[in-house]
């Protein structure tokens, strides 16, 4: 086994962890919405006008970005969003919150060419036909992690509000000094994608699609952010701080048993119903939602 090839496994054997722990601010997740309200005094609307002014700053950056990538290479650009990971960890602690997650949510495009740099060298290695099996073992090892997490982070959180900041800060300097471990073999996949580059027609079903996508995530991306606010809210009502913690990272916890699950059983699924997925999928989060809006008014009433 040549030099190169030894640096190519090891990427491959990294990946997994490495994208686990660089989904998101792990032990931050859990108690988001408790850290920003109670230790930061922040309220639901300027929480939201966070995380909005945060994505339009993805979108007003995304062709830097991509230039960027370009210039630097994927595993540089990988290096840069572990280092903007772990400044957005230290700003979220000691300083602005604004900057924090405008930070974060760019931190996690340049996050994203891990998957690029898997896929070239798995092609290099022969090994292409494992990249599923890869990225969802990630996916499993992610859930288990946030499983912990979630378990933990409460009663850390009850003991010291800022106790798991400082963890997620020792986490990701560790992350940071794994990405410099990271190695991506040279391809020379550019000269046939310019070659192949065609402009894609958008008909009506492609547009139907990316529409039905854009909103599918948006929804799913905001149940994410205020479903834990919408609770709190509630629970505040007739509950200690002690004990809406304790619910909210109980409730936190058995969500990711519940995602570890879907992890391990959705690849059967899928290959039995294919296209029906997204239907039970839109089913489940519409389900949810209400579970959630009838929780409130029962208890309101």
């Amino acid at each position: 086994m040549n030099k190169e090839t030894k640096k190519i496994n090891r990427s491959i054997k990294i990946y997994p962890l490495f994208a686990s722990f660089t989904g998101d601010l792990i032990f931050f997740v859990p108690i988001d919405t408790l850290f920003l309200t109670l230790v930061k005094g922040l309220n639901a609307s300027q929480i939201t006008a966070m995380t909005m002014i945060a994505l339009i700053t993805c979108i007003v950056f995304q062709k830097v970005i991509l230039t960027i990538v370009k210039k630097i290479g994927n595993v540089n650009s990988l290096r840069l969003g572990a280092t903007m990971l772990l400044i957005a960890s230290l700003v979220l602690t000691f300083i602005a919150m604004l900057l924090y997650k405008s930070i974060h949510e760019l931190a996690v495009m340049f996050l994203n060419m891990d998957e690029i740099i898997l896929k070239n060298n798995l092609k290099k290695v022969n090994r292409k036909e494992d990249y599923f099996k890869i990225r969802n073992k990630s996916k499993i090892i992610y859930s288990v992690i946030t499983l912990f997490t979630a378990l933990v982070a409460g009663k850390m959180f009850n003991i010291d509000h800022y106790l798991p900041m400082y963890l997620s800060i020792i986490i990701y300097v560790l992350v940071l000094g794994t990405a410099f471990l990271y190695y991506e073999t040279k391809t020379e996949d550019e000269k046939e994608v310019k070659k192949e580059h065609t402009k894609i027609k958008t008909t009506t079903l492609i547009f139907y699609i990316m529409l039905s996508n854009a909103v599918f995530y948006s929804i799913i991306k905001m149940g994410q952010n205020n479903s834990k606010l919408f609770m709190q809210y509630d629970f505040q009502n007739f509950l200690s701080i002690e004990k809406v913690t304790y619910y909210i990272t109980t409730i936190v916890f058995i969500s990711r048993i519940s995602r570890l699950a879907g992890n391990v059983i959705f690849g059967k699924i899928y290959l039995k119903i294919k296209d029906k997925m997204s239907i039970i999928l839109t089913i489940c989060l519409a389900l949810a939602f209400l579970l959630l809006i009838t929780g409130h008014f029962i208890n309101s009433n």
